[in-house]
């Protein structure tokens, strides 16, 4: 690809000054310790959630209120552009445009393993890495929740940190919420190019190159949604899974998806279909056990990950 070309595809940014990097957190806390922790956790559940014989599969960790950033908080502040992979060939990887995006001088709350690197609730995130590990380690992780504000965004968020963390695998974070996008917002961009547009235009040029964002470290890239404008129709299945089947060829060890709720709507279903599983967040004692019954149900015969309890 000429350098003119090259120059003409490269997506508009706007520079910012360097900000200083957060200091670490609170001392270090074994997984030995936040296992037990999550062992009492399960404890306190009052029984409901252990019986239930569709959520025996349950993985377990726990973070802090979150605290959210608004839309006025995200800016372009992108650092570099990088193009990667190069071909006509549909079935080698698709050629990704990689924005690197440096860390602001504010970091939201749910950002745990950033904000707080050796507290106990980064631990029970590595934990809950550990342990999809050890039940058949899927590639390609769609987090919901049964309904609205159960966490479902702080887990795919800090999970998809824990996949990468150390440089141990590279990690894209993709926003199939199309209809209530928080990612932008949460790690603090403007996103150069919105996915949502990206999905629309590869139903039509499949091998266009995708734009993404190199969020804090080389391990993770993410794919997010612009949130101004109309909002957006519900999720096209067969582009979507056609999507998630060339970013699978991308280099990408493991693809996180941050979907929708279930109740109420049928994108999480869409989602599901291109997901090796599904990973369920619910708040512990306070939210419905009928709920999350009623949406493992709508959601079957997908492959039920286990249920995260988060602590409120």
């Amino acid at each position: 690809m000429s350098e003119r070309r090259r120059r003409d595809r490269r997506p508009s940014t706007k520079d910012e000054p360097a900000v200083p990097v957060p200091t670490p957190g609170p001392p270090p806390v074994s997984e030995e310790a936040a296992r037990g922790a999550a062992d009492d956790l399960r404890g306190d559940l009052r029984g409901d959630l252990k019986r239930d014989p569709l959520l025996d599969r349950t993985a377990l960790t726990m973070v802090p209120p979150t605290q959210k950033m608004t839309l006025q908080d995200a800016q372009p502040v992108i650092d570099s552009l990088e193009r990667i992979g190069e071909s006509d060939d549909p079935e080698s990887g698709p050629e990704m445009w990689v924005e690197r995006h440096r860390m602001p001088s504010r970091l939201d709350r749910r950002l745990v393993l950033l904000r707080e690197p050796d507290s106990w609730r980064s631990a029970c995130f590595r934990v809950l890495r550990h342990r999809l590990a050890e039940h058949g380690d899927p590639r390609v992780i769609a987090v919901t929740s049964a309904e609205r504000g159960e966490g479902k965004t702080t887990c795919a968020v800090n999970l998809a940190l824990a996949l990468g963390e150390c440089g141990r695998a590279r990690v894209l974070l993709v926003e199939a919420n199309l209809r209530a996008p928080s990612l932008a917002a949460l790690f603090g961009f403007t996103p150069p190019a919105c996915f949502a547009v990206q999905l629309e235009r590869h139903r039509r040029v499949p091998l266009d190159p995708w734009s993404v964002v190199e969020a804090y470290s080389p391990s993770l890239h993410v794919l997010a949604v612009r949130a101004e404008g109309n909002p957006r129709p519900l999720l096209d299945g067969p582009a979507f899974a056609c999507t998630i089947a060339a970013l699978r060829r991308g280099g990408y060890e493991y693809i996180v998806l941050d979907t929708p709720p279930v109740l109420g709507s049928a994108d999480v279903n869409l989602a599901a279909d291109s997901a090796d599983g599904v990973l369920f967040t619910t708040w512990a004692r306070r939210s419905s056990t009928r709920a999350l019954r009623r949406a493992v149900e709508q959601l079957a015969p997908a492959k039920i990950l286990g249920v995260t309890l988060l602590d409120v």
